[in-house]
């Protein structure tokens, strides 16, 4: 596995939006059913939307120097990470604003997401599964570092599938809690929540600075290797 894919697979686990979804699935009937249909739905489009993106990277990389793609694409992001970091410390870039009057934890219910997760069903719940797990500028930075790790495209397809496995690592966490103690897993999210945002924008400053810092030394490294 790629460490520049698993960093950032890492990195994206927890989010709001997802700890929001699996509450409303945990306090909805049946969730068990829900939360089989959120994670086979997102886990199915997201890697199959990597697999399709890594071969076309595949494609696109190999026709350039393979050493410097990766050198780049790490210190953009690097640039965009601690760029986000730095208009967070400065107060230039608002983090979320909570909703005093939220229906669901971390999220606006008037947004149409926070509408769809008022009333759960197995169609909602996968569709839930999808959107809160969008392939952004990380998954794309993941499935680049992926491409230039090895030329089998059996293990990029392996080392997809694993990134998206730890993506959705909290909701597979919550649907094997659920089966035993699903009580006691939605107190906890709703207590972890709550901590979440009360100390998110130190949270994200220190991740968005660390990624950004990490990325850099990636990218020398890759230069000077």
């Amino acid at each position: 596995m790629s460490l520049d894919a698993l960093v950032l697979a890492l990195a994206s686990v927890a989010r709001l939006s997802t700890v929001a979804a699996v509450y409303a699935m945990l306090s909805a009937a049946r969730p068990i059913r829900l939360l089989t249909a959120y994670i086979l739905a997102g886990f199915v489009v997201s890697t199959g939307v990597g697999i399709v993106l890594v071969n076309l990277l595949n494609d696109s990389i190999r026709r350039r120097t393979p050493d410097e793609v990766p050198a780049v694409i790490a210190f953009i992001l690097a640039a965009v990470s601690l760029g986000y970091a730095a208009g967070l410390l400065s107060g230039r870039v608002p983090a979320p604003v909570r909703e005093p009057m939220r229906t669901h934890l971390g999220l606006d219910s008037h947004s149409w997401l926070g509408r769809q997760l008022t009333a759960m069903s197995v169609p909602r719940a996968a569709l839930a599964g999808i959107l809160t797990h969008p392939p952004g500028i990380f998954y794309l930075a993941a499935l680049s570092a992926i491409t230039v790790s090895t030329s089998s495209n059996a293990n990029r397809v392996f080392q997809v599938a694993v990134y998206n496995a730890i993506w959705f690592a909290l909701p597979i966490a919550a649907l094997v809690l659920a089966i035993r103690q699903p009580v006691e897993l939605q107190d906890y999210l709703e207590r972890a929540s709550e901590w979440l945002w009360r100390r998110q924008r130190k949270i994200m400053i220190a991740v968005f600075g660390l990624l950004g810092l990490y990325l850099i030394f990636r990218g020398v490294a890759v230069l000077q290797h």
